[in-house]
C-alpha cells in the first residue's frame, strides 16, 4: 500500500501483509502517521422521539391514564443512565 507522509511530503510503500508496530512511522522522518482509534463507550438509550411530544413508546394501552402520562419518572431514569 502506498502512503504519503504529511510532515515531510515523501511517498513510501508498506507491505500490509507484514505490517508491524514499527511500520507506523515514516521511514524518512520518523513521523508517527497512524492515529489510534477511539473505543466507543457502551450506551443504553431509548431510540424514539421525545416522549413528552409522542408518548406511544412508553404508553401501555391496557392501563387507563386519564389521557396524560407522567414522564417525571422516565426523565429521572434517563438522567441516571446518562451519568
Amino acid at each position: 500500500m502506498a502512503f504519503m507522509c504529511k510532515r515531510c511530503r515523501k511517498a513510501f510503500r508498506k507491505d500490509m501483509a507484514k505490517y508491524e508496530e514499527a511500520d507506523e512511522y515514516c521511514p524518512h522522518c520518523d513521523n508517527h502517521y497512524v492515529i489510534e482509534a477511539k473505543t466507543p463507550n457502551a450506551m443504553l438509550g431509548v431510540e424514539s422521539e421525545d416522549t413528552r411530544v409522542d408518548n406511544r413508546a412508553i404508553k401501555d394501552e391496557r392501563m387507563k391514564h386519564g389521557g396524560k402520562v407522567d414522564t417525571a419518572e422516565l426523565d429521572e431514569w434517563l438522567e441516571q443512565l446518562e451519568e
